[in-house]
């Protein structure tokens, strides 16, 4: 771009989460620049795992169709305690449920990130400055200002009105903002060894947490003969002679003994730190943090890159209504609002979720399998939960304040449906990109500026009465849809819908919404 344009957004940082960040901006029109100090993605797997609604995140940006096929959806996971029997029973039926996608996919970084990077170039609306990183940001009146520098000494201006920092735990962003962490007090060694075994089919098509004193211990089958171990280092134990390829090895043996010798090939083997941390801010003026600049999970609950890709899906709509619609920019100290909590709840199971993996003493480990036990009512698989079983919704923030329904902030389900002009699809294929009312009831009065409306049975037809028997179940004619898809309120009668459609344009200009602190 010209030194002198001022794009709608720069997002600063290439991984999963901020290419993510400028394909969801340019799908909803704004001009994007996307900021990376490599010209190349990382090349080897760090996330692995994501949940259905981030399926349902690639699916609004247009690449579910070519990820599907690079993917593997597994079985969820099983937890064995002290003695290799099982603890917790997570594993579920691999089949598409609420959201329409199955509950657990797989998947190989490297790929999925020259993917997005792929896409982020050809995108028309997207200006990718690859090798150049960010030196310094200036905040003006209405606009930021970025130097960018290349490792030739080059230096170019790049101006958005806003600025998307999503430039990882180490964010540099973030540090120059003095933007301080909570640290939630877990920091713990592990070694992650990951191989590409001889098979596609070996091993079980669910993860397995061993929960044993002795060295706890991660496995995770990832897409095609990728596969992934995890173990915890030893207090006083080097863990420099764990990343040899006999130990490693000889490890990987001990909880997995399927891979005996000559059936794996170890592609990295490397010590991390697992931290819980979170920004005290994720937004100053016309910046904000996404993804690990905002917070840090331990990867005990698979959440770590599902958060990020979250933190974008909520800001990308946020900033398409500010600058394309006229609502005030105050709609987007929503943004912290809605997702710190959220997080935090996440981050606390995880961390809990690490504490009772992590321990080290045999007695203790037998106590807390007993208790684990007494809450396991049955060991067999289980079939799919809803997603508000797994996943907290929204408790505050751009939400219907003037009803009490336990829908509210709920992410809406997305079944198969098929449209009066005969198209079929999942829901969101089919109702568009923004605000949505879903109602049982035609609605031949709202303005014709209100957000469309779709009647079940006549614009849209369930065949698996998903959305019929979703509306029953919270005694609603109506839902009125977030463009993310979760629920602002419900209503049950046409006075109500219109007072849910007024309530919408009082929380986006402002007069309801929910500042940060």
């Amino acid at each position: 771009m010209n030194s002198e344009d001022v794009a709608d957004v720069i997002v600063v940082g290439a991984g999963p989460v901020g290419s993510m960040a400028a394909l969801l901006a340019d799908r909803l029109g704004l001009s994007v620049v996307l900021v990376d100090a490599s010209t190349e993605v990382y090349p080897k797997p760090r996330a692995i795992h994501f949940d259905a609604d981030i399926m349902r995140i690639f699916q609004f940006a247009g690449l579910a169709d070519e990820l599907e096929p690079r993917v593997r959806a597994t079985s969820g996971a099983l937890h064995l305690g002290e003695d290799g029997e099982p603890i917790r029973d997570f594993r579920v039926v691999a089949t598409e449920g609420d959201l329409g996608w199955k509950p657990h996919y797989m998947f190989y970084q490297p790929e999925v990130d020259r993917m997005l990077r792929r896409r982020a170039e050809d995108a028309p609306g997207i200006h990718t400055a690859f090798g150049w990183s960010c030196r310094s940001i200036a905040e003006l009146d209405d606009h930021v200002v970025v130097e960018l520098g290349n490792e030739s000494g080059e230096v170019r201006i790049e101006r958005a009105r806003y600025v998307i920092a999503a430039d990882g735990s180490t964010s540099t962003i973030r540090k120059s903002l003095g933007i301080e962490l909570t640290d939630y007090g877990f920091d713990e060694p592990w070694i992650v060894i990951d191989a590409d075994a001889d098979s596609d089919e070996l091993g079980p098509d669910y993860s397995i947490m061993y929960c044993d004193p002795q060295r706890p211990a991660t496995y995770v089958p990832g897409p095609r003969a990728h596969r992934r171990w995890e173990f915890m280092v030893l207090p006083g134990e080097d863990s420099s002679t764990l990343a040899e390829p006999e130990v490693a090895l000889s490890l990987i043996r001990q909880v997995t003994p399927w891979y005996d010798d000559g059936r794996l090939t170890i592609s990295r083997a490397a010590v991390y730190r697992f931290h819980a941390l979170v920004a005290d801010r994720w937004r100053q003026g016309r910046i904000l943090l996404a993804g690990d600049a905002a917070h840090q999970t331990p990867p005990f609950y698979g959440q770590g890159m599902c958060h990020g890709m979250r933190d974008v899906r909520n800001l990308a709509w946020k900033l398409r209504a500010v600058l394309r619609d006229g609502v005030p920019d105050e709609l987007l100290d929503s943004y912290q609002v809605e997702r710190e909590p959220h997080v935090r709840a996440i981050i606390e199971q995880s961390v809990a979720n690490g504490r009772y993996i992590c321990v080290l003493d045999v007695d203790e480990a037998k106590v807390r399998d007993a208790r684990m036990r007494e809450l396991m009512e049955n060991p067999a698989p289980q079939a799919p939960k809803t997603w508000k079983d797994l996943i907290p919704g929204l408790s505050t923030g751009v939400l219907d304040e003037t009803g009490s329904s336990p829908a509210t902030g709920l992410l809406f389900p997305q079944p198969w449906v098929t449209a009066s002009d005969g198209r079929h699809g999942r829901l969101d294929d089919i109702v568009g990109d923004g605000w949505v009312l879903i109602t049982t009831a035609p609605y031949a009065d709202r303005e014709a500026s209100g957000p469309p409306a779709f009647v079940v049975g006549a614009d849209v037809i369930d065949d698996s009465g998903t959305l019929q028997a979703w509306l029953s179940a919270f005694d609603a004619e109506s839902v009125l849809l977030r463009p993310d898809r979760y629920v602002f309120g419900v209503a049950n009668d046409a006075e109500g819908t219109r007072a849910l459609l007024d309530a919408r344009e009082a929380a986006l200009h402002g007069l309801m919404a929910t500042r940060a602190e």
